[in-house]
């Protein structure tokens, strides 16, 4: 449908700048914060208004030089971000 998004719930944060610019689609990104009221937690968010654009090759390997460290993390085409990709061994 023209003029429509659609944001699937459990999408995973996979920042390439961290609190500005994730490519996993987090949607708990833009929830607000806040709760229901001083007697229940929760949100009654039915939507929201989002602006989206293509990004172009040209930005992604703008992207990719700039911030080379998102792109090295474990990610898998048909998943997305891995487990261990956050995961550090040794801890």
């Amino acid at each position: 449908m023209p003029g429509v998004t659609y944001q699937d719930h459990g999408a995973r944060a996979d920042f390439i700048i961290p609190g500005k610019l994730d490519k996993g689609g987090a949607i708990n990104l833009i929830s607000p914060d806040g709760i229901i009221s001083k007697n229940c937690v929760g949100q009654a968010t039915s939507g929201y208004l989002v602006e989206v654009e293509k990004v172009t090759m040209a930005q992604m390997e703008e992207w990719k030089q700039q911030y080379p460290e998102a792109f090295e993390r474990e990610y898998d085409p048909a998943s997305g971000l891995r487990f261990n990709a956050w995961v550090e061994k040794d801890i």
